[in-house]
């Protein structure tokens, strides 16, 4: 009897053995792929949120309508943009960029504000690149290969279709070289360790990037007002543990990391797919990463610290964040379970509205504390570092729908149900209908133009109300 178990699982069911960990090589010293965290006078960043193909779809599209705001000098935005970071879906969106956008110098719009046949061809070519149905390939992958039952399998099968169908060989240290010769900025792709709790970027850029020193800011701030303060170990260890590690701090060598794995390991969710565990080369510890989106999951956090530390060693005297948020949002599954009479089932409740629930109070504690460190003068003024939150949601439809996608004209009626229909594209690794695709791309477009004054006026260096919500 147990010989037939065994026989069934390794001809049916080979997702019953283990999943081999990825072994990474160790990093002796600085790799040559390590580009420098960007330095400027004015840092623009964009992060690209989780949430599936839907975040993928917008991401992309949000970054394409970006690129039509022009910079106080007359060039596109996106010449200026330095940092991405980005958060599974948006680490779809973000890969592609990363590895496909046309060098510096090519010009991005033309003297009239339009984009350059390259870019116009770069970002056709994109929009279908990222929006494509990746969940099927993976599907069939699964099937065909006997991974089905295993969750860490899964993301072999992800890491596989990310490869064949959008990035090819693509690695981090790929990104490093066109990132040093200026070509692209420094992409910063967020996982989670099971291991620690902490955050994982996976990056090729310096190893440093995100070490901000907190209690430093909050030591001149003090100062500045007659008063001392003392920090005990606990809340310095506290701190530790929300900053983010690079995979030199784990002495890996990022430069071979094939992109693909990090896209992967940014978007893995058990128990549907990984994590994706790595093994240091001759070491015995083994490091499993996960969705880059268990408590911040608009990729935002992760360019705050690096753009704190800038402002804070003068490397820097302005910073804005463009937060792209595609987020599956918290009120939609309130107004769900609120119509639901059935009692939960392991097959008819999405559990992820229990991180989800960990994650919204996350946010709460996030705004609070950063809006006290603004009250208090430990971080600057909006005037000087701003995150503008630019969600799919917050596009403002006409009344009578005119500019609404043709393909949707038939199905929505009235400005409310299109903002519901957007709310509830699901999280999946594909579009279902060309409405929602069409939909997410018009929405990118409104909610960048319903916010043209602000990101000019922040540019060109004017003082704007204060609107962001760190």
């Amino acid at each position: 009897m147990a010989g037939g178990i065994t026989l069934l699982c390794a001809v049916l069911l080979t997702g019953c053995a283990s999943a081999i960990a990825v072994n990474v090589p160790r990093a002796q010293a600085l790799p040559s792929c390590i580009a420098p965290a960007p330095d400027a006078d004015l840092l623009l960043g964009v992060a690209l949120s989780g949430g599936g193909s839907r975040a993928a779809t917008f991401g992309g599209a949000s970054l394409e309508a970006l690129g039509r705001i022009r910079m106080p000098a007359g060039d596109s935005v996106l010449q200026h943009v330095a940092y991405i970071s980005s958060v599974s879906g948006g680490s779809v969106a973000a890969s592609y960029y990363g590895a496909n956008k046309p060098p510096r110098e090519t010009p991005v719009l033309t003297p009239s504000g339009e984009y350059t046949e390259e870019y116009r061809a770069f970002f056709t070519k994109y929009r279908e690149k990222v929006s494509q149905n990746f969940e099927g390939p993976l599907i069939a992958r699964q099937l065909a290969t006997f991974r089905w039952i295993n969750s860490a399998l899964a993301a072999r099968s992800l890491n596989e279709v990310m490869k064949e169908h959008l990035l090819g060989d693509v690695t981090l240290g790929d990104l490093g070289a066109r990132q040093m010769r200026g070509d692209i900025p420094a992409i910063l792709f967020n996982g989670s360790f099971y291991n620690t709790g902490r955050r994982f970027v996976l990056t090729a850029t310096s190893p440093d990037i995100v070490r901000y020193d907190l209690f430093a800011d909050l030591r001149r701030s003090a100062v500045s007002r007659g008063a001392t303060v003392e920090f005990p170990a606990l809340s310095q260890r506290m701190w530790e543990g929300l900053t983010p590690l690079t995979p030199l701090d784990l002495h890996i060598d990022p430069c071979p990391i094939g992109v693909s794995t990090a896209v992967t390991a940014s978007a893995s969710f058990p128990p549907l797919v990984g994590p994706i565990t790595f093994r240091v080369e001759g070491d015995d510890s083994y490091w499993h990463v996960g969705d880059g989106g268990l408590y911040e999951n608009a990729g935002v956090e992760t360019l705050f610290a690096a753009f704190l530390k800038k402002l804070q060693e003068g490397k820097a005297k302005r910073a804005l964040i463009f937060s792209f948020d595609s987020s599956y949002p918290f009120s939609v599954g309130e107004r769900l379970l609120a119509r639901r009479a059935q009692p939960f089932s392991i097959l008819t409740y999405d559990f992820s509205r229990i991180p989800g629930i960990m994650e919204q109070r996350a946010y709460a504690y996030n705004h609070l504390f950063f809006r006290t460190l603004r009250t208090q003068g430990v971080i600057p003024s909006v005037d000087t570092f701003r995150v503008l939150f630019l969600h799919h949601v917050d596009a403002q439809w006409r009344g009578d729908l005119s500019d609404l996608p043709e393909v949707c004209r038939s199905t929505l009626k009235t400005p409310s149900a299109v903002t519901e229909r957007l709310a509830e594209v699901p999280t999946r690794f594909r579009i279902v209908s060309e409405c929602d695709r069409q939909l997410l791309a018009a929405a990118a477009n409104k909610v960048v133009e319903q916010n043209r004054q602000e990101i000019e006026d922040f540019l060109a260096g004017k003082p704007s109300p204060e609107r962001t919500a760190e």
